[in-house]
């Protein structure tokens, strides 16, 4: 590869949300960056893919007012524009039907689910980081469906599906988030990815696509320079890897000796079977948010809010939450997903326009669990035994989960690379 210098401040491995924004304040603070980004475009999981006209997210996303992501990006003056998930009733799927809340529930089950709900934002999470969600809602929810809803709500908080390993900190926080605002992006995260880029590259960042990223080279106990696929070697006094722990593992000559082989092996992942679609006409339009009770799915119609589409068409988003399971029987996932859009929008299969199907989604590298209090498996972006090391990505630190905990942790690991100096 050749590039018009071998010598900078700082590289920073990968080219998602976290790796951009890490580059713009690094950038900003007068260093000298290089992007290195093995895909053939930067964005990671934020991509946002055109066909047919609808703008298919990897997955249903949303950010939270009052998270670290919208924070950053409004630091950064790449705000989105976006609409607002409705605040409402919500649909439950339990046994292969609809169970509408509050509706179909009894006056006590309502008023315990507006207690609950009402109560959220006055819960003390910090002392909840070692208990796990169960221990949490069989001690202070009564009626089993009032506890199946809140279950429901804190997997679509936090992806997990396991609430035995769930910190009901970190979950309970999530929704006191959430309570806050839950943002779509207009237009799809893509419009996220292109506004970091377009300030990267303003702010000076060289960044470079279809980079496989071989080896970072230390000296004495210090980053000295990072090895790419094809030879290419960079000089650098500083590292940020924006990427999963697995990949910085790789790339780290005795990492499992290391805090990195200890963070790695104590990550739990999370993984989902998403299936988008885009319909013509919907069905039942007044159909537009939908969790299962007694099975892990997920149902939206983020359109109803935001522009997702450039002829018109409705954009879904049905998912099964597969926690930390990335076996589970693809072809089972979609009968299932199927089912689940026949039952809220039956006939929908005569209004495609596009449709996409992803078995195996990796949504998080971690869970938040019990073990970490709530916090990711690596406390913050510092790596202890090198100095000029630093990682960033959703298992890092303790704000909040995906774009929030990414981002939050790439601000933190650029403000860790200027003091280094």
């Amino acid at each position: 590869m050749r590039l018009e210098q071998n010598v900078y401040d700082a590289a920073v491995i990968g080219g998602g949300l976290a790796g951009l924004t890490a580059a713009v304040y690094l950038a900003r603070a007068g260093k000298s960056v290089i992007v290195l980004e093995k895909a053939g475009k930067p964005g990671g999981l934020a991509q946002t893919t055109n066909k047919n006209g609808a703008l298919f997210n990897l997955g249903p996303h949303a950010m939270y007012e009052g998270g670290a992501a919208l924070r950053i990006l409004y630091e950064l003056g790449c705000l989105p524009k976006g609409g607002y998930a409705a605040k409402g009733g919500i649909i439950g799927i339990m046994q292969g039907r609809m169970i509408l809340n509050p509706t179909d529930l009894s006056p006590d089950e309502t008023a315990e689910w507006g207690g609950l709900m009402g109560g959220l934002g006055q819960i003390d999470t910090v002392p909840l980081g070692a208990i796990s969600l169960k221990e949490w809602a069989e001690t202070n929810i009564h009626h089993e469906r009032v506890r199946l809803f809140f279950y429901a709500m804190c997997r679509q908080w936090s992806f997990c599906d396991n609430p035995s390993v769930l910190s009901s900190g970190f979950v309970i926080r999530q929704g006191q988030l959430a309570a806050q605002g839950v943002k779509y992006i207009e237009g799809g995260w893509q419009t996220v990815v292109d506004s970091l880029h377009d300030q990267a590259v303003k702010a000076g960042v060289t960044i470079v696509t279809g980079c496989k990223t071989q080896q970072i080279l230390l000296s004495e106990g210090s980053v000295r320079a990072v090895l790419l696929a094809d030879g290419t070697s960079i000089e650098v006094s500083a590292v940020i890897a924006a990427a999963g722990p697995d990949t910085v593992c790789r790339l780290i000559p005795g990492a499992q000796q290391m805090s990195l082989g200890k963070w790695q092996a104590e990550c739990r992942p999370l993984y989902a079977a998403c299936l988008d679609v885009a319909l013509q006409r919907l069905p039942n339009p007044e159909r537009a948010f939908a969790l299962g009770l007694d099975e892990p799915f997920y149902y939206s119609n983020q359109s109803a809010s935001v522009k997702l589409s450039d002829n018109g068409t409705h954009v879904l988003h049905v998912m099964k939450y597969n926690d930390n399971n990335s076996d589970n029987d693809s072809k089972a996932d979609e009968k299932q997903l199927i089912q689940l859009l026949d039952l809220l929008q039956p006939g929908w299969e005569q209004e495609v326009v596009a449709k996409r199907y992803l078995p195996k989604m990796l949504v998080a590298h971690d869970s938040r669990t019990i073990r970490h209090n709530g916090a990711g498996p690596a406390p913050s972006p510092v790596v202890p035994e090198v100095r000029g090391l630093f990682v960033a990505g959703d298992w890092v630190g303790n704000e909040g989960r995906l774009a929030d905990a990414a981002m939050a942790s790439a601000k933190l690991a650029a403000q860790e690379v200027v003091a280094q100096g």
